[in-house]
């Protein structure tokens, strides 16, 4: 026994599970991006908590003769971090865009058309495509997250260092 989705014909018969399955990829591309998604955010986030916690350390060490090169240092450190927000943010527009006019779409779908004419196709079709950019901006997110975080840990130890030796 299949269950049934709507009282909606398909165009054509076969069409219902390809349709399926192009949705089943779709759900599998947004898990994988909101795991990169939380976590790059979590990368960013307590990469920025740290840097407030170490305010007197940070002010330690511009003291000392290297000080000026330490604080320029954390300038792209700071830049990569915006870089990963900026793609999150992206990644999250360029997807509520796509998933609205998908809602707007089937919302307007007459109640005797079938489930799968060429219009929706090409909703759903903009839709994984917008899915799988979503992905690859996460991906790259993800990416820049680690690169910050790295970067930070490094710059932390070295104002760490600088401060306990002035």
């Amino acid at each position: 026994m299949s269950a049934k989705l709507s009282r909606r014909t398909p165009a054509y018969p076969g069409d219902d599970e390809a349709a399926f399955g192009g949705v089943s990829a779709m759900f599998a591309m947004v898990q994988r991006s909101n795991h990169a998604t939380a976590f790059a955010g979590w990368i960013i986030a307590t990469g920025a908590m740290g840097l407030v916690v170490q305010i007197g350390t940070i002010e330690s060490a511009s003291r000392s003769p290297y000080g000026g090169l330490l604080v320029a240092a954390l300038v792209p450190v700071l830049a990569a971090g915006s870089l990963v927000v900026a793609l999150l943010v992206r990644a999250n527009h360029i997807t509520r865009i796509a998933q609205g006019d998908f809602y707007r779409f089937i919302a307007e779908i007459p109640g005797d058309a079938p489930e799968l004419c060429a219009p929706a196709v090409l909703q759903l079709q903009w839709l994984t495509a917008a899915t799988r950019y979503r992905e690859t901006l996460t991906q790259q997110a993800l990416t820049w997250a680690y690169i910050t975080g790295t970067a930070l840990l490094a710059w932390n130890v070295t104002a760490a260092v600088m401060a306990s030796g002035s």
